[in-house]
């Protein structure tokens, strides 16, 4: 039950990165000098609130190289790429081809575990993959070959997404999640400093309203600390697959704050598509792998 309550703040988290990140960037902070402030500030971070646990001794001859892997997939690289891509496409593109993430998870991690999906894991993904892309595409998404070039980027960070949440469950089940966290973290800083180290250091922090600043400062400490401190605790007690089928409450979640904030309506179709959302989520967990 745990599991299944952090996943939901994880995509209730996420559900309002897309529109906020496209507010930000590149007026007020270019994708590279945003993702070294993301990996700097979640490294922090994660040091900190290190302090307060035991500590893990690190096995660096036989996990370091696992470390490496899963900082560059899934702390530097795919941010890059995602906040990249935002900055070229629609945020609502981005949203779409984020869905894309749960089935490359669910096909590589059946492939580590060497097993076959069960027929109802793959009815209820599918479900949920087209009732969430239906939903999604019914707010505006729109590609073309204007958008081609950061759509192709966001697509790519869902596939080094769902790399790293695979790759990371071979040590979530060593170290506590802080701890992976903290490491993968440290390396994601190291790769980002040649990219993002001089934008950064050029940002002009003097124009931000309070609203960006407040944006910004959501996604630092909520998007970046706490979702991936949550979903290594998602990946460490259930799976991947369970972590990645989650993204797929993130159009329903969206539409959900949106029509409380009185920015969307609430059709028949739009209810149903969400409902159905639900349904195929609940149905791929059940048989999902472990």
């Amino acid at each position: 039950m745990r599991v299944h309550i952090a996943l939901f703040f994880v995509s209730l988290l996420y559900a309002i990165l897309f529109s906020w990140a496209g507010q930000i960037m590149p007026t007020f902070l270019t994708p590279e000098a945003f993702v070294m402030l993301r990996v700097i500030t979640a490294t922090a971070l994660f040091y900190l609130f290190s302090l307060t646990i035991p500590r893990d001794p690190i096995h660096w001859k036989q996990h370091g190289l696992e470390f490496a892997i899963c900082g560059l997939f899934g702390t530097s690289a795919n941010m890059y790429l995602f906040f990249h891509g935002l900055a070229l496409t629609h945020p609502i593109n981005g949203a779409v081809l984020m869905l894309v993430t749960p089935l490359f998870v669910g096909i590589f991690d059946h492939i580590r575990l060497k097993v076959l999906p069960q027929r109802w894991f793959v009815v209820g993904t599918l479900i949920a993959a087209a009732a969430s892309i239906w939903l999604m595409v019914g707010k505006g998404a729109h590609f073309n070959h204007q958008t081609l070039k950061g759509d192709l980027f966001v697509a790519i960070n869902a596939l080094f997404y769902a790399v790293y949440l695979v790759r990371v469950k071979k040590i979530a089940h060593i170290y506590k999640p802080i701890t992976i966290n903290k490491i993968t973290f440290t390396f994601g800083t190291l790769y980002m400093l040649p990219v993002g180290g001089w934008s950064l250091y050029h940002t002009n922090f003097s124009t931000f309203t309070p609203s960006i600043s407040a944006k910004v400062v959501y996604i630092l400490v909520f998007t970046s600390f706490l979702v991936y401190l949550l979903n290594s605790y998602a990946v460490k007690k259930a799976g991947p697959t369970l972590a990645g089928l989650y993204i797929y409450l993130q159009p329903v979640l969206a539409t959900v704050i949106a029509v409380i904030l009185g920015t969307d309506q609430l059709t028949l179709t739009k209810a149903m598509l969400m409902f159905s959302i639900m349904g195929g989520v609940f149905l791929a967990t059940r048989f999902s792998p472990k």
